[in-house]
């Protein structure tokens, strides 16, 4: 145990009154009074309405008063003889790294005694706690330091009410985001750091399409929770050193740091918008959303000019009515940037706007061009930049998350057309590996055939070799299901991926085809044509129907039935061509014109053409073909990634 203290203050001395005994005989309870003058100081320290203790010159507590145990939360016998960093609250630096120091003609005392002024403390519970401190030193007679008295006096409810109320300047009362005069000090600070770091700073101004028709529908209760849940999902969707801010009514805006170029900044968008594909569930009712996206990128400029091109932006998004479009300031992208951007936003649109076209390459009997069926190739007929082939747009596709949407586009029209052919006729369609392993594609299938009428046999389904190497289980299951209905399946091109024969185990496939690369050289390589005799004896061996691709001329044909061919699709054949209709088709058998002139140019629609077999001397005793060049105007996909809606060579 310490010793105990010994308070010892001087008396003062009386002053001789003039006024005589009387005064004498009134000064006299003061003397009294003040001559135990320990008693009245220890009744005023325990008694004081605020926190006190005594404390060493070196920061160890002695003695506190009940005040100070009730803020604290500890007992009087919990504090004596600890040391004041016991308080420190564990978010603050330590107080020996502020360099205080004594005031000219103090004793040296500890570094937490001199921390006058408002400080951050922590009670024993843990919780936080703020508080006024001061100190004052006690001297002994001789004038030597004896000890501290240290009060504290709690402002912690002053202090949240501050903070409470700086909370509701800067923080959106609604969603609980950040809000427009937040943003100032958040831009600013993004901006200076990512310049220290190399980097760029970029914003995503986000506004709902169509808000007010919630409001007008369902009241702006019902808007208001809907706001919530959009700022809800942007807030977990959103990186770390990212922020997101309402700027107001149904604008958004997120303050992407250190975003390295604008590939980086679209991906965030393309996060967002992500998010917001979900419906929204709103007074026990679905609500689907879109919004309209504004891009910007910068490093070099101020926080105003960015807001500045990230509202141009977003103006130039919605500028026609459209929804769910996304612009980026020009002067952030290059002409290409910006090109390629536009026809992401405009692929967006073309299903709803009925932009897509199927068009049909007969699949022939190679022995006489008996026709078999048809594959079903995609095309974009673009407002403005004409009729676009599947490399040009399928890339966009895929960074819009629209490959699905497309594949079920595609499977649903060619069903369609194909019920309308004779009952000899088949319909292929290319899937892609990631739509095919979606959850409900069997069930896809299933209504396109039922809303159609085409029989499940008369449906085959391709599929790239990849896909059928890496097969995940969804992809089987799916596979499982619409085969066992009737429906069959086919890899496209094997022998130009993995070339994996265990690849042809693991699905029920009825068909593969021989990549066009193959037949081209078949007849002037020895190797090719080695292969290719392979690939046809793996086929027959494993029970398989074999379909050759991208036949072009006469001595491709000879060597593919002399060595036992069945099938055949290519130029020398037909080229993919949209179904004509049925004024075309009469044209066409008025003029009575010579197959020779009108092969290629426009496919006989089967429901009013029907196939006439054509006896096998009639295409071996024809010219031999050109080879297609680029020049034909008929555009082949090359990108192996994006397969899904198009056969890669489109013959």
């Amino acid at each position: 145990m310490r010793d105990a203290v010994q308070v010892s203050l001087p008396a003062p001395e009386l002053p001789a009154d003039p006024a005589g005994d009387d005064a004498a005989q009134r000064m006299r309870p003061i003397d009294t009074l003040l001559a135990d003058r320990g008693e009245l100081f220890q009744a005023l320290f325990m008694g004081a309405p605020i926190a006190k203790a005594m404390v060493e010159l070196n920061g160890h507590l002695l003695v506190a008063n009940p005040m100070m145990c009730a803020l604290t939360g500890r007992t009087a016998g919990e504090l004596a003889g600890r040391h004041m960093d016991l308080f420190a609250h564990p978010d603050e630096p330590p107080v020996g790294d502020l360099g205080l120091v004594p005031a000219p003609g103090e004793p040296a005392l500890d570094p937490n005694l001199l921390l006058d002024g408002e400080r951050r403390l922590r009670r024993s519970d843990g919780t936080e706690l703020w508080v006024v401190q001061s100190h004052e030193v006690v001297h002994h007679n001789n004038g030597t330091p004896q000890f501290v008295v240290l009060s504290l006096i709690d402002v912690t409810d002053r202090r949240r009410a501050e903070e409470d109320l700086v909370r509701r300047a800067f923080t959106d009362p609604l969603t609980g985001l950040p809000n427009r005069r937040a943003l100032t000090d958040r831009l600013r600070h993004a901006v200076a750091l990512s310049r220290r770091r190399g980097l760029q700073v970029g914003l995503v101004h986000l506004n709902i399409d169509r808000f007010k028709a919630v409001n007008e529908t369902l009241g702006h209760e019902a808007g208001d929770l809907l706001l919530s849940q959009v700022a809800d999902r942007l807030r977990w969707s959103t990186r770390v050193e990212d922020t997101a801010v309402r700027l107001g009514a149904d604008e958004f805006l997120v303050v992407a740091e250190d975003v390295e170029d604008l590939d980086g900044l679209r991906a965030l968008a393309d996060r967002l918008l992500s998010v917001m594909d979900e419906p929204f569930l709103v007074a026990e009712r679905e609500i689907n959303l879109s919004a309209s996206v504004g891009l910007t990128l910068g490093a070099d400029t101020t926080p105003d000019d960015l807001l500045r091109q990230a509202q141009c932006a977003l103006t130039s998004a919605k500028s026609d009515g459209s929804r769910a479009r996304i612009e980026v300031y020009e002067g952030a992208l290059s002409h290409g940037d910006i090109d390629q951007l536009q026809l992401e936003t405009d692929l967006r649109h073309a299903l709803d706007s009925e932009e897509l076209r199927l068009f049909y390459q007969p699949i022939v009997a190679l022995a006489d061009e008996t026709l078999l069926g048809y594959e079903a190739l995609v095309r974009w007929q673009h407002p403005t930049r004409g009729l676009l082939p599947p490399a040009a747009f399928l890339a966009a596709a895929e960074d819009n998350r629209l490959t699905s949407k497309l594949g079920a586009w595609v499977l649903h029209r060619a069903c369609t057309d194909a019920a309308a052919w004779p009952e000899d006729l088949r319909v292929h369609v290319n899937i892609s590996a990631r739509h095919l392993a979606e959850e409900g594609f069997s069930d896809l299938v299933a209504d396109a055939l039922e809303l159609s009428g085409l029989a499940p046999e008369r449906l085959e389904l391709e599929i790239t070799e990849s896909t059928a190497l890496f097969a995940a289980e969804a992809t089987l299951h799916s596979v499982a299901v619409v085969t066992d209905h009737g429906v069959t399946l086919a890899i496209d091109d094997f022998g130009t991926g993995y070339s994996a024969i265990t690849a042809l185990h693991r699905l029920p496939l009825h068909t593969h085809s021989i990549d066009r690369s193959f037949v081209a050289d078949v007849v002037t390589e020895p190797a090719t044509a080695a292969l290719v005799q392979g690939l046809l004896q793996l086929g027959r061996g494993m029970g398989l129907q074999v379909i050759a691709e991208g036949i072009e001329d006469l001595d491709q044909a000879e060597w593919l039935v002399a060595h036992g061919c069945a099938m055949a699709q290519g130029y020398a054949f037909g080229r993919p061509a949209p179904l004509p209709s049925p004024a075309e088709v009469l044209i066409g058998e008025l003029t009575d014109a010579p197959a020779e002139e009108t092969a290629g140019e426009l496919l006989p629609e089967p429901a009013l053409l029907p196939p006439v077999p054509r006896p096998r001397a009639e295409w071996m005793n024809r010219p031999h073909a050109p080879r297609a060049s680029d020049d034909t105007g008929e555009l082949a996909t090359t990108g192996t990634l994006f397969d899904e809606l198009a056969d890669p060579d489109d013959d």
